[in-house]
């Protein structure tokens, strides 16, 4: 598949070296590099994804590539061998296609469970008696609160069909075991990070896939219509 350059990413490239904004540049993009994991264990060179709360290494992505940021050309030059050149026909870069279902059944599963948790949080929020709380309760959408009410019973058979499947290590609490933590338990900063890393790992295989590579924060799609949590079993 051709690649082309998004204009924001060609922009950050013909870039002068020292001249990224360390806010609007970096600190906006920084979980795209999970995105690019996906993207270098699908051409597979590198072995294996990193569990869903486990960031890839910055260090082995680029030992991976030979990629030196300070040298553009070796970014174009990568870019063009596997989507041109003699990388994008080599057997030894031909992910299967288990392999790749595989995968993403299991970003879609944790994908699933980051959404959850915005629903979990809402709920958490409308609870209690002050004016403001009532105010919001009176907002929220009869389907909405059909979910909300319903949030656990879902939780809890996804979690045993994410365990069944082999998307999850450990069911804890009837929730997805995180280390022997139950997901709902995570720390706002584990939960925050835990959701951008199956959102932009799910975005790099929608892109596999054939969907558009560009997307907006919470925005990424599901591949299987109704995700691999909830899709019939094969």
């Amino acid at each position: 598949m051709l690649y082309v350059m998004l204009f924001q990413e060609q922009k950050l490239i013909d870039a002068p070296l020292g001249k990224w904004d360390p806010v609007v540049d970096l600190a906006a993009q920084s979980m795209r590099w999970e995105s690019f994991g996906m993207l270098l264990w699908a051409l597979k060179i590198i072995d294996g994804v990193p569990r869903y709360h486990v960031r890839f290494p910055q260090e082995l992505l680029f030992q991976a590539t030979a990629i030196v940021p300070a040298f553009p050309a070796t970014i174009t030059g990568f870019l063009e061998f596997f989507s041109t050149g003699e990388g994008s026909s080599s057997p030894s870069h031909r992910l299967e296609e288990q392999e790749f279902r595989g995968a993403i059944n299991t970003a879609e599963a944790w994908y699933w469970r980051a959404r959850a948790q915005v629903v979990l949080d809402l709920r958490e929020s409308l609870k209690g008696d002050s004016d403001d709380v009532k105010e919001a309760r009176k907002k929220i959408p009869s389907g909405l609160k059909t979910i909300m009410s319903n949030m656990d019973t879902a939780l809890s058979q996804a979690s045993i069909r994410a365990s069944t499947d082999g998307y999850i290590e450990a069911i804890v609490g009837e929730d997805f075991g995180v280390d022997g933590t139950a997901y709902r338990d995570l720390d706002d900063h584990m939960i925050r990070d835990t959701n951008d890393i199956a959102e932009n790992r799910l975005a790099a295989l929608s892109w596999l896939a054939g969907r558009e590579w560009d997307f907006e924060r919470g925005e990424v799609a599901f591949i299987h219509p109704l995700g691999s949590l909830w899709h019939p079993q094969e």
